[in-house]
């Protein structure tokens, strides 16, 4: 009686709230989940747990440990991951991956240190060499023209980049991509450790590999120095929830636990932490079990949409040389036999009630997680069948001008560190303008979303003339001001 009286008192008309309005209206519409985090709406999480969400909302009391300092049941829960994991070290990290590839770059390097990097890094690469001073030495992906996207790094470019840049600390390399695209990474650890140099690895993609051998090997398999995955992006784990892990000797764990607690709060949410507890114990459990059901349902799916509509997927790609594995459990449709683009197909299947991960000119990519089920892919079976029955002429196959798009393999030239540009004085101004001048951010297209100018960098008019064609023809451009307005260093 007493605890319904409390929550009278505190009612509220939610049209004050706007963000609480539309994850209430969001979580009542009943939308098909293909996108992260890869609970699903808390399918995966026992009920005990989503019960007491707000009452296992707590701070640093006793019995409870602390995240900086761990001794107790933190200390304990960190020790089982990095056992299920096959790491030295495992920290939770409670500010997502972003953090984790801070703390793992800045453990590595000292300022005016050279790391090797591909250009299709996440974002948070850029800051953390910001922060920590570091200078990169850029890797191109390779790029598949006929089907318009970034895939994976060359063994030899890593070779070529460590023999142009012998004083560099290591390499960072992404693996898998957003698309599930694998690199060689056990040759790749061969070269770079035959040099003496550390390896590390932007795995947010790829946290549940290590619970079945029929997906490709983790990279703590494959020799990673350190790695960091996003456990939200596929396993049962909230939002911002991350594993660092620490593996071999060239590693100091205890520098890396410094350089963590510099960068995550100082009020860590142990409602993340007892999700990362959880998502580890759930896949050590019944986690083989759980993905063979997964790929199953997965490969059910595709055999239908492609005897329903034509659908391909990315396993009917070639693959090339960079591309060594494939991750099942992704599914990555693509559109072009519908003869619409992927960005319309995503509003569309939207309005039909399955909202996916994201979308580019050709394709949808579908986050899939143990928390899906047969229903699951039967109503994405379902929508979608639906969806092309109401497309007229869709078997006319792609609008042929999406093809004349094109990102050229080119790295601009680096006119000034990441920092050094960061922390000039910073100007923006129209993007036919910025030809000549110095970037100060990191300015792309989606597709294929990989940077075509990095802070530092002499902006080219290939590269404008390259961004505005992509726009033109579909395309999204990020890291403009304003839409239309590049930062640049002042002159």
């Amino acid at each position: 009686m007493k605890r319904r009286e409390e929550r009278k008192r505190f009612k509220m008309d939610i049209n004050n709230a706007p963000l609480v309005k539309a994850l209430m209206e969001y979580a009542k519409q009943g939308t098909i989940r293909f996108h992260m985090p890869g609970h699903k709406g808390g399918k995966a999480f026992p009920k005990e747990f989503l019960d007491n969400l707000a009452a296992g909302d707590v701070t640093e009391i006793p019995g409870m440990d602390n995240l900086y300092c761990p001794t107790g049941v933190i200390a304990r829960a960190q020790m089982l991951a990095a056992e299920a994991f096959g790491a030295h070290h495992t920290f939770f990290m409670v500010n997502g991956s972003t953090a984790g590839i801070q703390a793992m770059i800045m453990a590595a390097c000292k300022p005016g240190d050279k790391l090797i990097v591909p250009r299709n890094s996440h974002r948070s690469v850029w800051s953390a060499m910001i922060l920590a001073d570091v200078k990169p030495v850029y890797i191109q992906p390779r790029y598949d023209q006929e089907n318009f996207m970034a895939t994976q790094i060359l063994v030899q470019d890593v070779q070529r980049a460590l023999d142009e840049n012998p004083d560099a600390v290591g390499v960072l390399v992404v693996h898998p991509n957003y698309y599930g695209m694998c690199s060689h990474l056990k040759q790749i650890e061969r070269v770079v450790h035959g040099r003496g140099k550390l390896l590390l690895v932007d795995e947010a993609h790829g946290a549940h590999f290590i619970f079945h051998p029929d997906l490709p090997p983790s990279a703590g398999e494959l020799g990673a120095d350190m790695w960091v995955q996003s456990a939200h992006k596929t396993l049962p784990a909230l939002t911002q929830a991350a594993y660092l892990h620490v593996k071999g000797p060239r590693v100091d764990a205890k520098r890396v636990a410094q350089v963590i607690a510099m960068l995550q709060t100082s009020s860590p949410s142990y409602l993340i932490m007892a999700s990362l507890d959880w998502a580890r114990a759930l896949m050590e459990a019944e986690g083989k079990a759980l993905i063979e059901r997964l790929m199953q349902e997965i490969h059910y799916a595709k055999t239908r949409l492609r005897s329903h509509i034509g659908l391909l997927t990315i396993n009917d790609y070639d693959k090339g040389e960079e591309v060594e594995a494939l991750d099942p459990t992704r599914l990555v449709l693509d559109v072009r036999p519908l003869g619409i683009t992927g960005y319309r197909a995503e509003r569309l299947l939207r309005e039909a009630g399955v909202q996916v991960e994201m979308s580019d000119i050709y394709r949808l990519v579908l986050i899939c997680s143990v928390a899906d089920d047969r229903a699951t892919f039967n109503a994405l079976v379902e929508r979608l069948t639906n969806l092309v029955e109401k497309l007229p002429g869709h078997r006319l196959g792609p609008r042929a001008e999406y093809n004349k798009m094109s990102i050229s393999q080119e790295i601009p030239r680096q006119m000034m560190s990441p920092r050094e540009a960061f922390y000039s004085i910073i100007e923006n101004i129209p993007i036919r303008e910025s030809v000549g001048r110095i970037c100060a951010g990191i300015i792309g297209a989606y597709p294929p979303g990989v940077p075509r100018f990095c802070p530092g960098e002499l902006i080219d008019k290939e590269g404008i003339d390259e961004l505005l064609n992509i726009q033109r023809y579909g395309g999204t451009l990020f890291g403009l001001v304003k839409d239309s307005l590049v930062p640049v260093v002042s002159e």
